[in-house]
């Protein structure tokens, strides 16, 4: 089985992807895999957005990056082409690795794998989801996680939060399949939760 699993900026899917990891499934976060891809691509990144995206190491900064590409969706559009390809061409490969160590446990058939991604809904992989959990947390809470993760301040959140809004208009296409995860920041009600949609669609897979 493949699960999808995603959520707005600080909704939280990075705890229900480790509740998950516990439970037994291989999660693949694509935002990890985003930043092989952006390594692989940055001289192009490097050539579109200009040299203030470099840190003084020669590594990509992806908060400048993130500071320039969510402030205008065009820019965010053209990002995208470079670094999409390269990450999802990863995505397909940690896939195939993970059926592969399943199969090498003798567990051919019943894999849990989890695609942990805010931009699932873009990608073609969405459509081999056996179902999709998407995180949603109050606004409030989603603010504070950001400056207290990312430093950033209410202004630059709030452009993050609504640039996303189109993914979950998006996510519409999935309402049979998608199953909303509340996050209210307690790990034990999340992982409660979380077992009770998994329980959900276990029992809508028979």
């Amino acid at each position: 089985m493949i699960l999808g699993l995603t959520g707005g900026y600080c909704a939280g899917k990075n705890a229900a992807a480790s509740l998950l990891e516990e439970r037994g499934w291989t999660c693949i976060d694509l935002d990890k895999l985003g930043h092989k891809a952006l390594a692989a691509k940055a001289a192009q990144v490097e050539a579109l957005l200009g040299p203030s995206v470099r840190k003084a190491d020669g590594s990509m900064d992806r908060k400048a990056i993130g500071a320039l590409v969510f402030a205008d969706p065009g820019l965010l559009a053209r990002y995208e082409a470079i670094v999409r390809p390269a990450m999802l061409l990863l995505l397909d490969e940690a896939l195939a690795a993970g059926k592969a160590a399943f199969a090498a446990e003798g567990r051919a058939g019943e894999e849990l794998l989890c695609i942990n991604a805010a931009i699932l809904y873009r990608l073609p992989h969405a459509r081999s989801c056996a179902a999709i959990v998407e995180l949603r947390a109050p606004l409030p809470i989603r603010l504070a996680r950001s400056k207290e993760r990312d430093g950033l301040g209410i202004a630059e959140a709030l452009k993050r939060i609504c640039s996303q809004r189109p993914l979950w208009l998006a996510g519409r296409a999935f309402a049979k399949r998608r199953f909303v995860l509340s996050n209210t920041g307690a790990m034990g009600a999340l992982g409660e939760k979380l077992d009770g949609i998994l329980a959900r669609i276990r029992y809508s897979a028979r």
